[in-house]
């Protein structure tokens, strides 16, 4: 597949969803760039409306002191952001949704752009709040394209999004062979198998951790893995499977390696790939995550630039979906 061919496969599998995640495996990976890319190939295909968890679009990145690829929008996008970034915004917008909820920057402002410039994208801090909001924008938009923030999964959730791209490259690591390991272990977590829907339609009411032993399950008493003594104190040995209703952790895995793990969704794996490769657990989900493509960008925030050819040749050989450098196919 040449490079044109992926960028017509990805523009098609993305029409075909209603919420799209961009997701970077590291901050500065080109999560906004990506997202400029990707709104103009689709933009005269589908009404567009663009959100954010955190906040997006800023002149200068915080952390590295470089320069950040704004948030373009044309006539007639929808887009979120908040009290202080609408009042300073340059472009004619009309107010369509104001929150009762607040932000740390204010109220969340669902707005329609009356003419072309930059905004600032801020939304939601919380994934049941960007439920909502994906559901308020699809009502003025085709497609929902959510920017996602630093290097936070949430917003990923295939009980949000339909759709993922990953975003990874040089910003993460200046060896080559580090990008494609990482790369693929996240890619592996978006494919994680689901539960059988009897399993779902039980686990999903649970508030609680539950376990599965004697042919039945049990509810374990317990709300979070994170209370390791209170794991600890469960009779394990007799324990199958296992559900956690919140996140899965280095220390938790480690407790539980040999169980079959159930969970939401990859969104709530906090385990290192060390620890992941050691331990090599059974997990399976409630939703697989379906991710539609990967964007590699070369250039790392110290200067220095990889081989995007490179990393994209060799992430082919174990990945089957569309892969390109956006500033190769611009």
């Amino acid at each position: 597949m040449n490079l044109l061919d992926g960028v017509s496969t990805l523009v098609d599998k993305i029409v075909k969803n209603k919420v799209i995640a961009i997701i970077g495996i590291e901050k500065n990976t080109g999560k906004t760039e990506t997202l400029n890319y990707i709104v103009s190939k689709i933009k005269h295909l589908r009404k567009v409306a663009l959100t954010s968890i955190g906040t997006d679009g800023e002149e200068k990145d915080l952390v590295y002191g470089t320069l950040k690829p704004s948030v373009h929008v044309d006539l007639d996008f929808v887009y979120t952001t908040t009290d202080v970034f609408f009042k300073r915004k340059r472009i004619l917008s009309e107010i369509l949704h104001v929150s009762k909820e607040h932000t740390s920057t204010g109220r969340l402002i669902i707005a329609r752009a009356l003419e072309p410039g930059r905004v600032i994208l801020s939304g939601p801090p919380s994934t049941d709040w960007m439920k909502r909001i994906t559901r308020l924008l699809s009502a003025y938009a085709d497609i929902v394209i959510i920017d996602g923030a630093l290097s936070r999964f949430s917003q990923a959730s295939p009980f949000i999004a339909e759709g993922i791209i990953l975003a990874t490259g040089a910003a993460y690591s200046l060896n080559k062979s580090e990008i494609i390991r990482h790369t693929r272990y996240v890619y592996s977590l978006c494919m994680l198998p689901e539960i059988e829907d009897s399993e779902y339609q039980m686990l999903s009411k649970a508030e609680n951790i539950m376990v599965y032993s004697g042919g039945e399950w049990k509810d374990a008493k317990v709300q979070s893995a994170l209370h390791l003594s209170k794991l600890r104190e469960m009779d394990i040995k007799n324990i199958d499977r296992i559900y956690i209703p919140g996140a899965l952790t280095d220390n938790v895995l480690k407790v539980l390696h040999d169980k079959e793990i159930i969970i939401q969704d990859f969104t709530k794996i906090f385990v290192s790939h060390e620890t992941y490769t050691k331990y090599k657990p059974r997990i399976r989900v409630f939703k697989k995550a379906n991710i539609i493509g990967i964007t590699v960008n070369p250039f790392s925030p110290t200067g220095y630039m990889l081989n995007s050819e490179e990393i994209i040749t060799e992430l082919k050989k174990y990945i089957d979906i569309p892969i390109i450098d956006v500033r190769k196919v611009e």
